[in-house]
């Protein structure tokens, strides 16, 4: 009989996001070996369509958020109160074997000691990015000061109270070791990364131009300004077009008009996935800019590797450009325009058509979930 194994976590499809998607991978591929069953929360019905859906045919539970409207990441913390006692509940019917949280947003993880003193199974923490020991949080609010005591409270005790904590880069599994070593032996790097079935051969028009896309949000941690510089430096030589697909961002629309190119700029705005698939695959050059932290993993780049895409990644070392180096035409450059820009000009010199060879099968969302799937096993036997 397979393990009954329960995740949990605040987003699930319909709803979008990286966070989202994470969750439902790991239902989908862990379902054909683990009996899984899932709590969410109701979804918002206000959101528009993620085009994520749940493929896994895992048992969903919902809990209902504790209010409608915008949230904050501090009040949060109210679904602790809700899901413990669904936890709860579900144990009594159904005696998981195992219990995994994933978070973003943390502060439900406080379910975590709870639970572990009232339930007797084993629990893992998935930390999808840092909690406390996040590069970039500015937390300047009396809320966000709130916010972030609380979190110092809790970190320490949830991870300790967790049986295993698994994270989403190498960096992050090095920081957590570092702040915390007396629970170094319980980390474990479980990756995000591509799903081939979400990225379909589409149909795309020729090009009369190079051009580079960047899938998703720069956010006000990633500064896109010096590969914008570079692309401007190089239009006298070469003709180069820049798509970004996702919402306009203020800071992104002032520096192309700053950097005169307007004309060789388009902004998609929210496109569903479909469109994001074919925008990449028509792209000569997929960009990923890291914030400059070296736990960083934008999955960005697993959506370039899923089409096949070279691939320029602009940040420090650190995790995303260790795996953008292992493969053939992925290339790397520290996010200083004269580096950018003597990288694009050797790009477009050599104008590879495809991301090349590399370990691609590493990266796939059902690799990932065979190393959940192993995490588990350790724990529970």
């Amino acid at each position: 009989m397979p393990k009954r194994v329960l995740l949990i976590g605040y987003y699930y499809p319909p709803e979008g996001g990286v966070g989202a998607v994470r969750i439902a991978k790991f239902a989908k591929y862990l379902s054909d070996r683990l009996d899984i069953h899932v709590i969410s929360s109701q979804p918002n019905q206000n959101n528009r369509p993620s085009g994520v859906s749940d493929e896994s045919g895992a048992t969903v539970h919902r809990v209902k958020r504790p209010f409608n409207g915008v949230e904050k990441n501090f009040d949060n913390i109210r679904w602790s109160i809700p899901v413990s006692r669904k936890i709860h509940n579900l144990h009594d019917e159904f005696h998981f074997d195992c219990i995994w949280q994933t978070a973003n947003p943390f502060l439900p993880l406080a379910t975590v000691p709870f639970c572990k003193k009232i339930i007797d199974t084993d629990f893992i923490v998935d930390l999808r990015d840092s909690w406390t020991l996040h590069p970039y949080n500015d937390l300047t609010t009396t809320f966000g000061r709130l916010y972030e005591k609380t979190s110092q409270f809790l970190e320490p005790r949830v991870l300790r109270a967790a049986d295993a904590v698994t994270v989403a880069t190498d960096g992050i599994r090095n920081a957590y070791a570092d702040e915390y070593p007396e629970i170094s032996g319980k980390l474990y790097t479980v990756e995000n990364g591509y799903d081939r079935e979400d990225f379909p051969q589409l149909e795309t028009k020729p090009r009369d131009e190079f051009e580079i896309v960047y899938a998703g949000k720069f956010s006000d941690f990633r500064d896109p300004d010096p590969f914008l510089k570079a692309l401007s430096d190089i239009q006298s030589q070469y003709n180069v077009s820049f798509v970004h697909v996702g919402n306009l961002e203020e800071h992104v629309r002032d520096s192309i008009k700053r950097y005169g190119l307007k004309q060789h700029y388009e902004c998609t705005g929210y496109v569903d996935r479909k469109e994001v698939a074919r925008r990449i695959q028509r792209a000569n050059l997929g960009l990923a800019v890291s914030g400059g932290s070296p736990q960083e993993m934008t999955t960005k780049i697993f959506d370039y590797m899923a089409c096949n895409t070279p691939i320029l990644g602009c940040g420090p070392d650190g995790s995303m450009i260790e795996v953008i180096e292992r493969f053939e035409f992925g290339y790397v450059a520290t996010n200083e325009t004269s580096r950018i820009k003597n990288t694009l000009l050797e790009i477009i010199e050599q104008q590879p058509e495809s991301l090349g060879s590399g370990p691609y099968a590493e990266y796939t969302r059902e690799r990932s979930a065979k190393k959940l799937a192993n995490v588990i096993r350790n724990v529970v036997e």
